[in-house]
């Protein structure tokens, strides 16, 4: 499978020599996809370059700069503080580290993220047993200074934080620093700090600018509760507050947590239903009940057969499914026949189960959403569309459209559906005219810019609001509106949202005296896209041999479905 590559300018502003890193963050970007370019301060010059609005830094116009002052670099080692003055002196640190970030959001591009380390103090300090008694506190300082970076990134969206005071923890002090090499070089990394480091920048990086796994599939016997339903009983499986049994009742936790924060839960399990329902719906140690659930697959047919079954439903590509599953056969032959899924080699020892799960990097997300809240909920009123459709299957298109009681709100794009709209543009595949992908801060500068508009297309019916399922983002020339992608998430295909979308699109292009244009790249997954383009007559010309094609919207040919309504809102709020 071809990756696609996408070129990257990553400054390094650190306070002491971090070249070093340079080639193993190369190889592990490239690994993810990214062609990447980097610049780094120098030692002693992190400030310097920041602050001057002529320096190299700017001139090499980076999309990310990683901002990494240490701790002792802030804050001289050898102090023995107060804990009141602890507080002060972090204040102060961060003040510092405030400034820099200040300059570089302002000098640099509207698109540009700064990625800024929090802190954390040595393991080994002037104060020895005295930290924390008889008043006398580094920590303090430390932690005055991350609460300052946490309250800033809160108010700026282009500043994000890296927490590196949790990274080094994980990993100990000991194995992370290098005395000597700072003594000869400036260097206060261990090779083995460098490469965790730049293994943890290339997990935050990817969480930007790749799309992440949408759907995590868990087997029951053996994974949400220890022992076999079916043999056992409700009585005796292993799920509760002691024992093996709760390692279980913590994995259940870490999948619930994860469905908060926007993975969809689906199960595939050979099993009889009536038992396995019983544990989710009766065990009064359970955790996930059958809600949480977007899709249940519990039968005694393939797994592989069961998996395709709930990306059908889910109306998901195979490739956004994450299998788990205690057995290495199923995991094997899952492998095998979907290698599209990513099967998640589980630990033998439940105990174990919470760490590797918490830890997969196919869910990493650093921002979350209103939609990521409820996909869960919404992908389960999607099967129960599903259903419905099936069961009136009799009635003729029309009539079941216009019993769906389909509404849809259309509002230029409001600095709440911004985040909604870079994620549309990196995880929508079948109906997406560029498959153009844009970062949030991306998406914000084009927000800004006088020569875009930005729209949203939030969707509902009887069974619920699918909250934002669209986007249009178009760039205005004279006489022209180019559309220069247009998004719809596969949940709301089929209903002619997107026609209406479309209609209504040319109609605000016609009013402003312009005509939409637009252009079309054809991938390997867009098909839909193409098929609703040749049902206007928009097809490539004869000789088309390129990359894309662009086309113009014949206004006479569209029309708005006669079962939607449409709703036209302002936006709330405009960055």
């Amino acid at each position: 499978m071809s990756v696609t590559i996408r070129s990257l300018r990553l400054a390094i502003l650190c306070s002491f020599n971090l070249e070093l890193i340079a080639r193993k963050l190369e190889a592990t970007l490239n690994q993810r996809g990214f062609d990447i370019k980097l610049y780094f301060s120098g030692y002693g010059q992190w400030e310097a370059n920041a602050l001057n609005p002529s320096s190299e830094l700017y001139q090499f116009a980076p999309d990310i700069v990683v901002l990494f002052a240490e701790f002792s670099d802030l804050i001289p080692s050898d102090s023995v503080l107060l804990s009141e003055e602890a507080e002060k002196v972090g204040e102060k640190a961060w003040q510092r580290s405030e400034t820099v970030v200040s300059h570089l959001l302002h000098n640099l591009p509207p698109q540009s993220i700064v990625l800024c380390h929090n802190t954390i103090v040595s393991s080994v300090t002037p104060l020895g047993l005295l930290e924390g008694n008889a008043g006398y506190c580094l920590n303090i300082a430390a932690e005055t200074f991350n609460r300052k970076l946490r309250d800033r990134c809160k108010t700026e969206s282009r500043l994000l934080l890296f927490d590196y005071a949790t990274l080094v923890a994980k990993h100990g002090w000991q194995t992370w620093c290098d005395r000597r090499l700072w003594h000869l070089g400036r260097i206060r990394l261990a090779r083995t700090g460098l490469n965790l480091l730049a293994n943890e920048y290339t997990r935050y990086i990817a969480a930007l600018f790749t799309p992440s796994r949408k759907c995590l599939v868990l087997d029951l016997d053996n994974t949400l509760w220890g022992g076999v339903i079916g043999e056992d009983g409700l009585l005796g499986i292993q799920l509760g507050h002691e024992g093996i049994g709760l390692a279980y009742r913590e994995f259940q936790m870490a999948a619930l947590a994860l469905s908060q924060r926007g993975v969809i839960l689906a199960v595939c399990s050979k099993n009889n239903p009536d038992d396995a329902m019983a544990v989710l719906r009766e065990h009064p140690d359970t955790i996930l009940h059958p809600e949480h659930f977007a899709c249940m697959e519990i039968n005694w047919e393939p797994k592989p057969e069961n998996l395709r079954r709930i990306a059908k439903k889910l109306n998901i590509g195979l490739d956004s499914l994450v299998f788990w599953d205690d057995s290495p056969v199923e995991r094997e032959i899952v492998s095998h026949q979907l290698p599209e899924v990513l099967v998640v080699d589980v630990p033998d020892d439940p105990s174990d189960y919470v760490a590797q799960l918490l830890e997969l990097e196919c869910f990493d997300t650093l921002s979350v959403t209103d939609e990521d809240r409820r996909r869960g909920e919404m992908y389960r009123q999607q099967v129960q569309r599903e259903i419905y459709l099936e069961q009136n299957q009799s009635a003729s298109l029309e009539e079941f459209y216009s019993s769906l009681e389909i509404v849809v709100t259309i509002r230029e794009a409001s600095d709440f559906a911004l985040p909604r709209i870079a994620q549309l543009s990196q995880r929508t595949n079948q109906f997406n005219f560029t498959t153009r992908r844009y970062s949030e801060n991306e998406v914000q500068a084009l927000a800004t810019n006088p020569n875009y508009r930005l729209y949203s297309l939030q969707l509902q019916d009887k069974f619920g609001d699918l909250g934002i399922v669209g986007a249009a983002i178009i760039r205005e020339e004279l006489g022209c509106w180019e559309l220069e992608n247009f998004l719809m998430s596969c949940r709301a295909l089929g209903r002619s949202v997107e026609d209406a979308f479309f209609a209504y699109l040319v109609d605000k292009a016609e009013q402003d005296g312009a005509r939409l244009t637009g252009c079309f790249r054809p991938t390997q997954k867009n098909a839909p896209t193409r098929g609703f383009l040749s049902k206007y007559g928009l097809e490539p010309p004869e000789d088309w041999q390129g990359e894309s094609w662009e086309f113009k919207m014949p206004i006479s040919l569209l029309q708005q479905p006669s079962w939607i309504k449409i709703l036209e809102a302002k936006a709330d709020v405009r960055i």
